[in-house]
């Protein structure tokens, strides 16, 4: 065939070298990307891409002005069009994808969503132990941590529901029985937000927790060495939610509990926390 003076096809050799979308260096999107930014300082790490139920990322495109998309359930964006974007965590665990276009040129970024798994307890600082003399009992103020540390969970709030004593051995008396957690009334304490996050412990609840033993009396435990044991709890569920949200969701369940041993020593339970006094320790006051 002749192909006169027609000029010939394009060889493999003669092909464009910047394709549309194409990154490779000296094309219009070479470098194109998000830049992402917790607003949390707490983990260190804001350029960390799993996030907790509720945390807020600030999102940019590197070459300006983009339409945003997200692919996923576990959160969403604050705008569909802009130079900037805010990814805002929901209460659903989940990975999302959120993609940024400028014509032909376009990037993506995975974020991932954790949920608050569990909760500690541990004494609140600048507090004592409150105790009476002789007797063997124990009260403490608490506060909570929440987990995973990992992530900021700034945004979400907790609460406890109501709950009923259950009473042995010398905690056992008529007084106590029917015994509620909180008020009669109540179904449920308010909502307390959070305090404070590190990497050691997690994000912290504002919240002072009063977990006391109470004291049953001499007529129950004896009035020396050895006191008759007893025990008592309450099965204790907490709450957690996103602000803004109306999805309510459980903590795995715990107990408050309660102990006094025959040498006198009571023993107070929360959150995997331990408070203890000896009967013969001296007065204090919280």
């Amino acid at each position: 065939m002749c192909w006169g003076d027609k000029p010939p096809p394009p060889s493999r050799s003669d092909a464009p070298v910047c394709p549309p979308g194409s990154t490779k260096p000296g094309c219009p999107c070479a470098g194109a990307h998000i830049t992402h930014v917790t607003r949390a300082a707490s983990p260190a790490n804001q350029a960390r891409t799993t996030v907790g139920a509720g945390e807020e990322v600030d999102l940019g495109f590197s070459m300006g002005q983009a339409d945003w998309a997200l692919t996923g359930t576990a959160g969403s964006l604050d705008v569909v069009s802009g130079p900037a974007a805010v990814f805002t965590a929901g209460d659903t665990a989940g990975s999302v994808t959120i993609t940024a276009t400028q014509g032909a040129c376009h990037a993506s970024i995975t974020l991932t969503v954790v949920l608050p798994a569990s909760f500690t307890m541990k004494r609140r600082v600048n507090t004592n132990l409150g105790h009476a003399h002789g007797r063997p009992d124990c009260a403490w103020f608490g506060t909570m941590m929440v987990h995973p540390n990992t992530v900021n969970f700034y945004r979400v709030q907790v609460r406890e529901l109501n709950s009923t004593i259950s009473l042995a051995g010398s905690y056992n008396i008529p007084a106590w029985v029917g015994l509620q957690h909180q008020g009669a009334a109540q179904t449920e304490s308010a909502f307390f937000g959070m305090l404070s996050h590190s990497d050691a412990e997690g994000s912290e609840v504002a919240l002072a927790d009063n977990i006391a033993t109470g004291d049953p009396g001499a007529a129950a435990t004896g009035a020396a060495v050895p006191f008759t044991p007893g025990t008592h709890f309450f099965p204790i569920d907490w709450q957690w939610q996103v602000l803004g949200l109306a999805g309510i969701h459980n903590f795995p369940a715990q107990r408050q509990e309660a102990e006094i041993f025959a040498t006198g020593r009571c023993e107070s339970r929360k959150g995997g926390h331990t408070e203890h006094t000896l009967f013969s320790d001296a007065t204090s006051t919280r």
